[in-house]
């Protein structure tokens, strides 16, 4: 049992915690001393704290902004097989199918924002307080709580 547990916390690695940085246009994330600019960067630190509501939120992030991705392809090739084929489409219809593309790309933007940041509220909550079981080099075992300062 002492030998699993020892080995159960060898495996675990430190969460360090995201910050962001909010600017006028962008936000930025600092990382492990390293400036991220985009958000599916930190994949990987949220990953590795395998904790289920952090993978979830963000999975539905990656998944809605994939979507976000296809419906702005949608509305390019669609904007161009319209210019390609004049007169073929009413400047009704162009416009509505257009706007309407863009209404829902915004809103699953806005969606899947707030799914990120739900993943990387509660990964920072786990950051801040970890808890563990070392084994001291005399045979010792303490059991306590870490804060990062």
């Amino acid at each position: 049992m002492f030998a699993f547990s020892y080995c159960a916390s060898a495996q675990e690695k430190k969460l360090i915690p995201i910050e962001e940085v909010q600017g006028v246009w962008s936000r930025k994330f600092i990382y492990d001393r390293q400036i991220i600019d985009h958000p599916l960067a930190l994949q990987i630190p949220l990953m590795e704290a395998k904790d289920p509501e952090i993978s979830v939120e963000f999975l539905k992030f990656k998944r809605q902004r994939n979507l976000s991705n296809w419906l702005a392809g949608l509305s390019t090739v669609f904007a161009l097989s319209t210019y390609l084929s004049k007169g073929s489409i009413s400047d009704g219809f162009y416009w509505s199918a257009v706007g309407g593309i863009a209404i829902v790309n915004v809103y699953i933007g806005t969606v899947s924002n707030r799914h990120f940041n739900k993943a990387l509220k509660r990964y920072n909550e786990l950051s801040k307080a970890q808890m563990g079981i070392k084994l001291g080099s005399t045979g010792s075992v303490g059991i306590g709580i870490t804060y990062p300062l």
